[in-house]
């Protein structure tokens, strides 16, 4: 891996889209002194884990897990809710296409049948 000189902190974004070598680069980087600040979906439209989160999560020595706000009940919002018909796991760019919701309201859609998939 070829690294810039001076490096102190490399931050990743969106990291639930890239592959399962992910966990193995920021492990890399750590041992070499580098902080590494990744954001990133922990789960997808249908609650499943999301790419290389898990593992990430379980390598961490500290994670913040940041909530929205649920577009239904204002509570505090951990899930993403797919609101279009589609069924591909990822639509890049959509984000009309994605509501928060808390785990109730989430839970509630899903019974109903409006995942939408």
């Amino acid at each position: 891996m070829i690294l810039a000189q001076d490096v102190d902190v490399v931050g990743i974004d969106e990291a639930q889209f890239f592959d399962d070598g992910l966990s193995d680069v920021c492990n890399y980087l750590a041992k070499r002194g580098i902080r590494v600040i990744v954001a990133g979906l922990d789960m997808d439209y249908l609650g499943k884990p999301f790419g290389p989160m898990p593992a990430l999560l379980s390598i961490a020595e500290y994670v913040t897990k940041v909530h929205a706000v649920c577009m239904i009940c204002g509570g505090l919002a951990q899930y993403s809710h797919r609101i279009v018909v589609n069924d591909k796991r990822v639509l890049l760019g959509e984000k009309d296409s994605y509501q928060p919701l808390c785990r109730s309201c989430y839970l509630e859609a899903m019974d109903k049948g409006s995942d939408l998939t």
